[in-house]
């Protein structure tokens, strides 16, 4: 049996009211703190290597974590989704998230769900090993979905 922990980055410091995408917005206090937290509930569970988005929120809760001795590999294909509203925010035009892929570029679920899938195809885990994937919100649903075989989701 092969033993995933999923880790969604801890909290980052929101200053400029923005959504942050892919941007290298850090971690806040709270952030640094639960990572601490989750360093130490991870202490004593033999991790043997930390999958982590290159995303610097993502860089930092793997990197306190790991506290340097767990080993850590940064993939792309465990990057936040790609937005051409990243950068920007109005709490009220949630739907502009996907609404300029069209003409701008971005990604929709699908695109999502596949790099995820390959990522999760093609690493490396052996059995009776523990293994962390720090990574965002949606890339981690597509993680879960692929083990626990849940239904996809509708496209955007």
């Amino acid at each position: 049996m092969i033993f995933i922990y999923l880790v969604r980055h801890t909290s980052y410091e929101e200053k400029y009211k923005l959504l942050p995408g892919r941007l290298p917005v850090k971690l806040s206090k709270k952030g640094v703190n639960e990572a601490q937290r989750l360093k130490k509930y991870f202490s004593d569970k033999n991790i043997e290597k930390i999958y982590s988005s290159a995303v610097l929120r993502c860089k930092q809760t793997a990197e306190i974590i790991s506290n340097g001795k767990i080993p850590i590999e940064y993939d792309k294909r465990l990057l936040e989704a790609l937005s051409a509203f990243q950068g920007y925010w109005d709490p009220n035009a949630w739907d502009q998230f996907w609404g300029h892929r069209h003409e701008l570029g971005g990604e929709n679920n699908t695109d999502i769900q596949n790099r995820v899938f390959d990522f999760f195809d093609t690493a490396f885990f052996e059995e009776n090993k523990t293994y962390i994937i720090c990574s965002h919100g949606d890339p981690l649903y597509y993680i879960y979905q692929k083990i626990s075989g849940a239904k996809q989701l509708p496209e955007i």
